[in-house]
């Protein structure tokens, strides 16, 4: 662990020299940091990921705290601001706001590298009071540290878990564990509602390979999972299908929502995914947002493709409905709690699967569509690859799986929803 903190008087003023856009990988910024006493120091940011990163050490110069223990970083900042990442992670927490960079922080030679963007754009936008940014010039006003009288938090310790609460890891070798009720629960108030979606079935076997349908991957992990989350005090749980039947893609989200009421819910939908690239293997995380990549594209396109089958079709673009549905998320503010869902299970996911870890992203996806509550669609592994698709449908690879996601769940309930004394935003906390 590392800790940094500066207690002078330091920056009046950084000014960043620009030689062209953010993404232009052959033109490096150069940041000059004009402390109070006249003396300037020229920081050079790095290009070396094709966008602009700087030194997490900026921030010590201007006064904040920071802190790194293992991928976490914990940046301690004016009027009590802490601000949480991950390496390899594009979402942060602001307090307890989870937010999104354009890219992700990195580590390169033992040095911390965050985005220039975190610098340029959040802390003015939210702490205009100390920091303004001038766009034509690229000239960030900071206030003197002492202004602020920064106050030096500390955020991460090493005895901090990994995962403080949750569904136990699989502690034996056996296929499945027969302990599965021995669990460490939260307090919670009144019942969470947990929808989960065995993807696929019945007539509609999802992507093939290895021998191995992705309606059965989807069903064994559900029903685990399921069994899991049964035993946890205040969860009540419901499957849109527990057999090899079909269930519409309309209908999951729709029956999902009547289920949830007016009570804290959370939608899981369950899946693997296949490319023709049969090397290609790993796990990855959907919230509902548009795609952004011809991959997410295409996973979106597979998923959705049983309604082309009853002669529908879903398009950000083409459907108004559509459009109407991802503002009002936003309004909501579904799609940064389903971020946020969709980061924990990656994080949990990361503790026992193969590998690699693909990251969270996003899709325009019809089962989650109309499931009105922070909704994710996870993709457990490739059936296509020839080494993980028949490790998907070992019953010890679904434990985990049912496992790692159920842990991600309780984790979620810990600060969902708002007003609900968990710590969560609207909380005050």
């Amino acid at each position: 662990m590392r800790y940094g903190t500066v207690g002078a008087a330091l920056a009046i003023a950084v000014t960043l020299a620009w030689a062209g856009p953010t993404r232009a990988q052959d033109a490096a910024p150069e940041v000059r940091v004009q402390r109070a006493d006249g003396v300037e120091e020229f920081v050079s940011a790095s290009m070396e990921r094709g966008f602009a990163a700087l030194q997490l050490g900026v921030f010590e110069r201007l006064g904040w705290s920071v802190a790194e223990v293992e991928t976490a970083i914990a940046l301690s900042g004016p009027h009590g601001v802490i601000v949480t990442m991950r390496l390899g992670s594009p979402f942060f927490f602001w307090n307890e706001e989870v937010l999104q960079l354009a890219d992700a922080p990195y580590r390169e030679d033992s040095e911390t590298f965050v985005p220039l963007q975190l610098l340029i754009d959040f802390v003015p936008r939210r702490i205009s009071e100390l920091y303004a940014f001038d766009g034509p010039t690229f000239t960030l006003q900071a206030a003197d540290p002492a202004d602020w009288g920064g106050t030096v938090v500390e955020t991460l310790s090493p005895s901090e878990p990994q995962t403080p609460t949750g569904i136990e890891q699989n502690p034996v070798a056996d296929p499945v564990a027969s302990d599965r009720d021995q669990v460490v629960t939260p307090e919670y108030e009144g019942d969470r509602i947990v929808i989960i979606d065995p993807g696929h079935g019945g007539g509609d076997p999802g992507t093939l390979g290895n021998g191995v349908r992705e309606k059965d991957v989807a069903l064994g992990i559900g029903l685990i999972m399921a069994d899991l989350l049964e035993r946890e005090p205040g969860i009540k749980v419901y499957l849109t299908r527990d057999d090899d039947t079909f269930v519409p893609i309309w209908d999951r989200g729709d029956q999902a929502t009547e289920w949830k009421g007016e009570q804290a819910g959370v939608f899981i939908s369950l899946h693997a995914n296949g490319l023709t690239n049969r090397s290609v293997r790993g796990f990855e995380t959907y919230f509902l947002s548009e795609a952004r990549t011809d991959h997410e594209r295409r996973v979106a396109a597979i998923e959705n493709a049983p309604l082309q089958v009853q002669g529908q079709s879903i398009d950000a673009d083409a459907e108004p409905d559509l459009g109407f549905i991802l503002r009002e998320l936003r309004t909501l503010d579904h799609q940064h709690w389903s971020a946020m869902l969709a980061e924990f299970v990656q994080e949990e996911m990361a503790n026992f699967h193969p590998g690699p870890n693909r990251g969270v992203k996003q899709g325009v996806f019809a089962v989650l569509t109309n499931a009105v509550m922070p909704s994710v669609l996870v993709e457990v592994g490739f059936v296509t690859n020839e080494d993980e698709g028949p490790l998907l449908v070992q019953e010890r690879f679904q434990d985990e799986s049912a496992r790692s996601i159920a842990r991600a769940v309780l984790r979620f309930f810990e600060r969902y929803p708002p007003g609900s004394g968990t710590g969560g935003p609207g909380d005050g906390v």
